[in-house]
C-alpha cells in the first residue's frame, strides 16, 4: 500500500507542476521535493521489492512479462496523469 501512496502523490506533485512557470518561486522547491520523492521510491522498489519479485517469479517469467510490458508501451498513455489511477474522482 506505502508503495501505491507514493505513486499517487509523485502523480498528484506532477499534476501541480504540470501548468506551473518555471520562474514561479514554488517550482523549484516541488521539483526538489518530487525528485527527492522519486528518488526514494525507485531506491526501495530496486533494494526491497525488485528482489523478491526475482525469487519469487523466476528468470523466465520475468522475461515474459517484459515482453507483455514492452508490447502495452505501445498503447499506454504517455500523459502521466491521463492514466486511470491518476483520476482524482
Amino acid at each position: 500500500m506505502e508503495s501505491i501512496e507514493e505513486h499517487h502523490a509523485v502523480v498528484w506533485m506532477l499534476s501541480e507542476i504540470k501548468d506551473m512557470d518555471p520562474g514561479d518561486e514554488r517550482f523549484k522547491a516541488k521539483m526538489s521535493v518530487l525528485m527527492e520523492q522519486v528518488r526514494h521510491h525507485v531506491e526501495e522498489e530496486e533494494q526491497d521489492w525488485f528482489p523478491e519479485v526475482r525469487k519469487a517469479m523466476g528468470r523466465n517469467r520475468l522475461t515474459e512479462l517484459g515482453g507483455e510490458l514492452e508490447a502495452g508501451k505501445k498503447q499506454a498513455p504517455r500523459d502521466p496523469l491521463a492514466v486511470p489511477s491518476a483520476d482524482s474522482k
